[in-house]
């Protein structure tokens, strides 16, 4: 699955923002590994759109907000 299309500007904690996004569904109880993976690559690619670290980390309503777009 392809994450969605963003101008990259800063990828640090990218990956943890992915790591977190993807336990916090499977915790929240999610089956389906295909939702909690494109979750947490909306996440991600939100994260790496913004600069800084912690500042990047994208809240709940904004991811699914453009998962709701796609």
């Amino acid at each position: 699955m392809a994450p969605p299309q963003v101008k990259a500007v800063d990828t640090t904690s990218a990956g943890d923002c992915f790591t977190a996004a993807f336990a916090l569904r499977l915790v929240e109880g999610e089956t389906s590994l295909e939702a909690a993976l494109e979750f947490a690559n909306t996440a991600a690619a939100l994260t790496a759109s913004r600069p800084g670290a912690q500042a990047s980390i994208p809240a709940r309503d904004e991811v699914e907000a453009l998962l709701a777009a796609r």
